[in-house]
């Protein structure tokens, strides 16, 4: 998750997410201890593996299906555990370049961008990728310790939309399905914001034959001629995918150091030494006065053209009183107490002129172990031991450049006349803002380097997390007492240890991201400042029952059990219980079931709501709503706006995302049933299949704004319609600040996953022509379902993706891999298939939770 691939979306982080659960969800170890947080505050709990060199990794060993009881909180989908090599001798330097190679034959874009009149662009070559690393390792003491060392240097170059002909324009499904069921939807076509590059300028009033809250002009400024005309959206749409990076711009440098030694025969040091320094930029369409921004100007405004005065300033609507008034008092609507000419207009106009918006997220962060293991005195025979500290500090932070701020932009459009027949703003007039300078979108080419270096400003953060960990085990060998049932080769073995670990998160924003000032941002992000601690006392023990009988090869039950103590005010109770059965020496049948637990997070529990672009389409937009006007109305639309909302042409709605104190930790069942078949009659060859199911209750999630919408238009519930707010004008979900739908964090409802998993090897020798090796893995989903509610139903994600079901799930996907080991001086030829199933967008679904 959230690599360079992500784009616009991404903050840098590279994350681990296993059954497509969300990384909040798998556990990141490196040897076997818990890797810090990475920092970032949308994603605070999951670790950061850039952090980690692909040069000093030993092996993966992937665990999946829930292991809290071994592992702590957060291993609800699993555990990944980098294994390093900390035992390496020499000098190894790597060298890897790479780089992304597009035909742009891709027939659906390339008709979309024709229809529009957008060039299809040519064959792509770039976005290189060089990444240096060098790993130097030695013994001394004779041998009784080693010291590694490590180096590592990543750089890549962006990749923009107008480069790649599925990105080259901003591509729209249609907004509502067919009106006939079973109907094809309209072709996907090039789209974009209703922020346009010449502006679309809007105001409501009261008129003969309309109700107030009426759009009575929607209108532009014509790039050519220079005169107000009516908009239109399939003509003056912006398309800002071609400027938005389809691959970030990424730079990371890591160093580190791996020492062990043993200090006597019972007794091994070590420590770990990790740093990492890792830039990652994005980029993405220009900043504006953003859909729809409620100004204040003047008719005697100088900038304004005579059919802009005229469009604005002599319109004649009738009053409530059936008389005769202007448009600018029927307008007086959000501002009731403007004065004289001033009047209030709903625009939205995009900062061309001033390139695109950036953000640049940096993060160090610093990882120390420090430790000891070995036999216990007087007891090696029978016990080891293995305790260890360790700290964790990522310093996160974001500087974003490219924004107009807010209270610039209503102070540069509120435009007097100074006297003298000269454009002024009304601030330097009163003397509030003496630098304010106008900002003339009202007419072609009227916009200046000066006046964007006005309306200019910069947004930045920066964050701090941080964790402290100290355990420690012991591991006992109970056959060295007797502990063996004698129908069993081997002893009874256990574990049993207890760990204190500290988290704490600091998120400190600057004065324009903490009020959401910066146009096109993030909305306001109040501070954070939290922590938790939480102790914790585990037992594990294997038990062998049968080896070498009759129908039994070797039959063997193993459990877990942990206990949580949080500061936060709970504790939690994890579990597991496992079963091996070998009815021959050639297939070993297993099954296990895992409790797991997820405790929230600092961001889960206080991250401030604010207000985004991030839900699907509203079924009550356009001029043929999906939803009737009795549900309509449910959603807090008037039933004189129903048919006249206007549709977002990005297929967007608004939605709130913020913590929420109250929550509790989310649990998880997990059975897995399967086998492992490897015959002797096949030396080399090893397959396996698993079934797993996963079910998770109380989840810590999101609504999506599908499932407000579509529950509180088929119930009436207030659990569901207080949450949607629509614009007091236009009934719109998505045109500002005042029109959202609110999905904070909550323990709601039900998601469960299963599926199978298969994995197989086979190696053979191939006589003096060397060895080949085939390798096999691959997982088929049956399910991937989410029921948000106790009281909704359910929907599933399998073999989709989008707005709701996030990134896609495959119904199958697989990676093959051969490899020849050659005879010739080590040289090693592969190859790699990685395949993924079909993928439809989850709005093409007929769940009315996903195709809203």
């Amino acid at each position: 998750e959230n690599g360079s691939g992500q784009s616009i979306s991404s903050d840098g982080t590279a994350t681990v997410s296993l059954r497509g659960l969300g990384s909040q969800r798998t556990l990141v170890l490196i040897n076997g201890r818990r890797m810090q947080p990475g920092g970032s505050p949308y994603s605070v709990s999951s670790a950061d593996i850039n952090q980690i060199p692909a040069a000093m990794i030993e092996r993966v060993d992937v665990l999946t299906g829930g292991a809290s009881a071994t592992y702590g909180a957060d291993a609800v989908a699993g555990v990944v555990n980098f294994i390093m090599n900390n035992h390496f001798e020499g000098v190894k330097v790597d060298f890897d370049y790479g780089f992304n190679q597009h035909a742009n034959n891709n027939d659906i874009a390339a008709t979309a961008l024709r229809a529009s009149g957008k060039e299809v662009p040519g064959a792509f070559t770039g976005g290189q990728n060089r990444d240096w690393s060098i790993l130097i390792g030695a013994n001394f003491a004779d041998g009784k310790g080693n010291a590694t060392v490590y180096g590592t240097y990543l750089n890549t170059a962006p990749v923009a939309g107008y480069q790649l002909d599925y990105a080259a324009c901003t591509l729209n499904t249609a907004s509502t399905p067919p009106t006939t069921p079973g109907a094809a939807w309209d072709p996907i076509s090039c789209g974009g914001s209703s922020t346009s590059a010449t502006g679309r300028f809007r105001m409501f009033g009261v008129t003969a034959s309309a109700p107030s809250g009426t759009r009575i002009v929607n209108s532009t400024v014509d790039a050519t001629t220079g005169l107000f005309r009516p908009y239109s959206a399939a003509t003056d749409s912006y398309n800002y995918g071609a400027l938005s990076y389809a691959q970030r711009k990424a730079e990371r440098y890591t160093a580190g150091a791996f020492l062990n030694y043993d200090v006597s025969e019972n007794m091994n040091v070590y420590s770990e030494t990790m740093f990492a320094l890792n830039n990652s930029s994005g980029q993405y369409g220009p900043s504006g006065a953003f859909a729809y921004t409620n100004a204040v100007t003047n008719c005697s405004n100088p900038l304004l053209t005579a059919s802009e005065v005229a469009t604005f300033c002599t319109q004649q609507v009738d009053g409530p009183n059936n008389t005769q008034i202007s448009a600018l008092q029927a307008n007086h609507l959000l501002y009731p107490n403007l004065t004289g000419d001033q009047l209030q207009i709903s625009l939205a106009r995009r900062s061309v002129e001033g390139g695109g918006r950036v953000d640049n997220y940096t993060s160090n962060s610093i990882r120390e172990v420090i430790g000891a293991k070995g036999s216990i005195p007087g007891m090696q025979d029978a016990w080891t031991y293995d305790v260890s500290g360790q700290y964790g500090i990522t310093n996160f932070g974001d500087n974003q450049g490219g924004y107009l701020g807010t209270a610039q932009i209503a102070k540069a459009l509120d435009v007097v006349d100074d006297g003298n027949g000269n454009a002024v703003c009304a601030s330097v007039v009163n003397g509030t803002d003496p630098t304010c300078v106008p900002w003339n979108i009202w007419n072609t080419g009227g916009v200046t380097p000066g006046q964007i270096t006005y309306l200019t400003t910069q947004s930045t953060y920066s964050a701090n997390a941080t964790e402290y960990i100290v355990g420690g085990s012991v591991t006992g060998d109970l056959g060295k007492y007797g502990a063996k049932l004698p129908s069993a080769n081997d002893p009874i073995i256990v574990n049993i240890g207890t760990e204190y670990r500290q988290e704490s998160f600091d998120f400190n924003p600057d004065y324009v991201f903490a009020n959401g000032l910066a146009s096109g941002g993030n909305g306001a992000f109040t501070p954070i400042s939290g922590n938790f601690h939480v102790n914790e006392y585990y037992f594990e023990g294997k038990v062998p029952l049968v080896d070498n009988k009759p129908g039994v090869y070797h039959l063997s039950v193993e459990g877990g059990y942990r206990y949580s103590d949080y500061s936060l005010g709970y504790n939690t109770d994890t579990y597991k219980l496992g079963l091996d059965w070998a009815p021959i020496q050639d297939l070993k049948l297993r099954a296990s079931f895992n409790r797991a637990v997820r405790a929230p997070n600092i961001t889960d529990l206080f991250a401030p709501a604010f207000i985004g672009a991030g839900g699907n389409a509203d079924p009550c937009w356009g001029s043929s709503p999906q939803y009737s006007v009795a549900q309509c109305q449910l959603t807090g639309l008037a039933p004189n706006r129903y048919g006249k909302v206007g549709s977002n042409p990005a297929a967007q709605i608004n939605n709130t995302t913020g913590g929420f104190a109250g929550l509790v930790p989310e649990t998880a069942d997990t059975y897995t049933v399967g086998f492992v078949f490897q015959p002797l009659a096949l030396p080399g060859f090893v397959m396996s299949i698993d079934y797993y199911n996963i079910k998770i209750e109380d989840t810590i999630t999101n609504l999506s704004t599908d499932t407000i919408l579509n529950n509180c238009a088929t119930t009436g519930s207030a659990v569901y319609c207080d949450r949607i707010h629509r614009n007091p004008l236009s009934g719109t979900l998505w045109e500002d600040a005042t029109s959202f739908v609110d999905t904070n964090t909550q323990n709601i409802g039900v998601v469960e996953t299963n599926g199978f998993d298969l994995s197989s090897r086979y190696a053979m020798n191939i006589g003096s022509m060397g060895k080949l090796n085939f390798t096999l893995s691959g997982t088929y989903v049956t399910d991937f379902s989410t029921q948000p509610t106790p009281q909704s139903g359910s929907y599933d994600c399998t073999g989709l993706y989008g707005t709701v079901c996030y990134p896609p799930t495959p119904t199958w996907k697989h990676a093959f891999g051969a490899d020849w080991s050659t005879p010739w001086a080590g040289l090693v030829l592969g190859g790699r298939w990685r395949y993924t199933g079909a993928i439809d967008v989850d709005k093409s679904s007929s769940n009315p939770q996903l195709s809203g």
